[in-house]
């Protein structure tokens, strides 16, 4: 049941990959009754087991990797793929409710830097009086 429920809300959002707590809130927010089954804390444990479960299985569910620490607990983001899916019947389904062409950049981690500014004094010389 929790896998189906993972393969909706990876597919029909717009976002192309999400991590364990967006789609914790996704799913509570349109299963309710899903936040009285079980405490957040063993939901998102079980979120992560599930999609780690799909990802050795059969690779339905992929994980965006990174350098940083997210990937160690299963809390990285996650992505649907219905070429890989077990189940044809629903993997056709979903290519067709799933929004047109997600970027496959956003697939993939990208670490940005930003260089330091100079140290500047605090006025202009030109606005010296």
């Amino acid at each position: 049941e929790i896998t189906g429920l993972l393969v909706e809300a990876l597919a029909t959002s717009r976002a192309t990959s999400m991590d364990t707590a967006a789609l914790y809130l996704v799913l509570t927010r349109a299963h309710p009754e899903l936040k009285t089954q079980h405490p957040k804390k063993e939901f998102l444990r079980l979120l992560g087991s599930v999609l780690e479960a799909g990802h050795a299985r059969c690779g339905m569910f992929e994980m965006v990797q990174s350098s940083g620490d997210a990937n160690d607990e299963g809390y990285g983001r996650w992505f649907y793929v219905p070429e890989k899916d077990e189940d044809k019947e629903r993997a056709v389904l979903i290519r067709e409710l799933m929004p047109r062409q997600k970027r496959s950049e956003t697939m993939k981690y990208k670490q940005y830097y930003w260089k330091p500014l100079d140290r500047i004094s605090r006025w202009d010389p030109e606005d010296a009086l």
